[in-house]
């Protein structure tokens, strides 16, 4: 882990975000990700940057097996902690996306949340995506969910505040070029703890992720705006991506 990716995700995050169980929103987008991912029953699903393990508990509760892979040491003690207090089952794994500790082939789904982008270069960001084919068994589904990088970047905002449940988040940003990356600067203050922190995004346009997709043995099955399977645009939020493993890697 880079400094700034340890101090943002085992400290700033927890104290910008908090670190909920599973909402009724995440089970609804869950709903949707096992309509995409076209889930069988008691199917093996990785959950590749599972956090805190929202998704992956909620994806468990629909009896799914689930495996959550984070390499921050706090949100995987808050995954426990919620595990247990759901009584549910999930085999959570400190370890690195870019080198996955699962032999190849061996789930046969898996979800990217949010967590494609944050490596300092193209390479190790790629070598994620070439990670979750490896793991994935032949014509299984990944669903990839990645900030519109191109949305940013036409509508880019240099100061944002934000505030939640008594705390209060302000974010200052500077772009880079060649490639887009976003590089935050947020000051916590509240009811979670105080700190100040640096976060860095790669921004990715839908036709350069489709192309990072393809080029490690992904065929992209759909684009959407949302789990429930509305059509992707170019003001949406977000993008949903259905991709499945090519049988060879």
């Amino acid at each position: 882990m880079s400094d700034w990716t340890r101090e943002y995700f085992e400290h700033g995050y927890a104290q910008r975000w908090g670190l909920p169980a599973p909402s009724a929103h995440v089970r609804s987008e869950v709903a949707g990700l096992s309509r995409l991912l076209e889930l069988a029953p008691n199917a093996c699903v990785l959950d590749i940057g599972c956090g805190h393990g929202r998704h992956a508990l909620a994806l468990a509760e629909r009896g799914a097996e689930v495996i959550g892979v984070d390499c921050a040491v706090a949100l995987l003690d808050r995954a426990r902690h919620l595990a247990a207090d759901l009584h549910l089952h999930v085999w959570w794994i400190r370890g690195d996306m870019r080198r996955l500790a699962l032999r190849s082939e061996c789930v046969t789904a898996a979800v990217l949340m949010d967590s494609l982008g944050f490596f300092d270069t193209e390479d190790e960001n790629e070598a994620a995506l070439r990670e979750a084919a490896r793991v994935l068994a032949p014509r299984g589904r990944l669903v990839l969910k990645v900030v519109n990088g191109g949305l940013v970047l036409d509508t880019f905002r240099q100061e944002d505040r934000e505030e939640r449940d008594g705390t209060v988040v302000t974010v200052s940003r500077t772009l880079t070029l060649g490639p887009p990356r976003m590089t935050e600067r947020v000051r916590v203050r509240g009811s979670r703890g105080n700190g100040e922190y640096e976060r860095r995004q790669r921004l990715y346009r839908t036709e350069e992720v489709l192309a990072a997709l393809a080029r490690v043995g992904f065929t992209v099955v759909g684009v959407f705006a949302n789990p429930d399977g509305t059509r992707f645009e170019s003001t949406s939020p977000t993008m949903w991506i259905v991709a499945e493993r090519r049988g060879a890697v």
